[in-house]
């Protein structure tokens, strides 16, 4: 039984970061929309329906991503790798789509409580790196 439950843990190695990326994802979402809720209603606005909700999301994608690695390395990865020169291609465009799609939770959560663009902010911070940019080309 060990040699078993060991073999399956070395059948994962090569996506355990993919797997903690996207955990760690769903938690910092999740913390947010908690901080949002208490910010903006209080206490009294944290149910554990909506919290129980987090462990079939983590189950889920985490699920999604095991299942597609084991597709990539028994079935697509040669392909993949003859003609992109990578492995496990579609693992991990899977578990950027799943961050990317945690962070924009993160970012509306973010907004949401602090009633701010972050768009807008990113734009002016970027505008007044040019002009310091210049500033010091011109000095010089």
């Amino acid at each position: 039984m060990n040699y078993i439950f060991a073999s399956l843990i070395l059948l994962f190695v090569p996506i355990y970061g993919l797997l903690i990326a996207v955990g760690s994802a769903i938690f910092l979402d999740t913390f947010t929309g908690i901080f949002k809720s208490v910010k903006l209603n209080g206490w009294k606005s944290i149910r554990s329906r909506p919290l129980s909700n987090v462990i079939s999301k983590m189950a889920l994608y985490e699920i999604c991503i095991v299942f597609l690695f084991l597709i990539d390395k028994f079935v697509l990865n040669e392909f993949v790798k003859h003609a992109f020169g990578f492995d496990f291609m579609f693992t991990k465009i899977c578990s950027i789509t799943l961050i990317f799609v945690e962070l924009v939770s993160i970012k509306e959560n973010i907004e949401e409580t602090f009633k701010i663009d972050i768009w807008q902010l990113l734009k002016k911070a970027f505008n007044r790196a040019k002009e310091i940019k210049a500033d010091f080309n011109e000095i010089k």
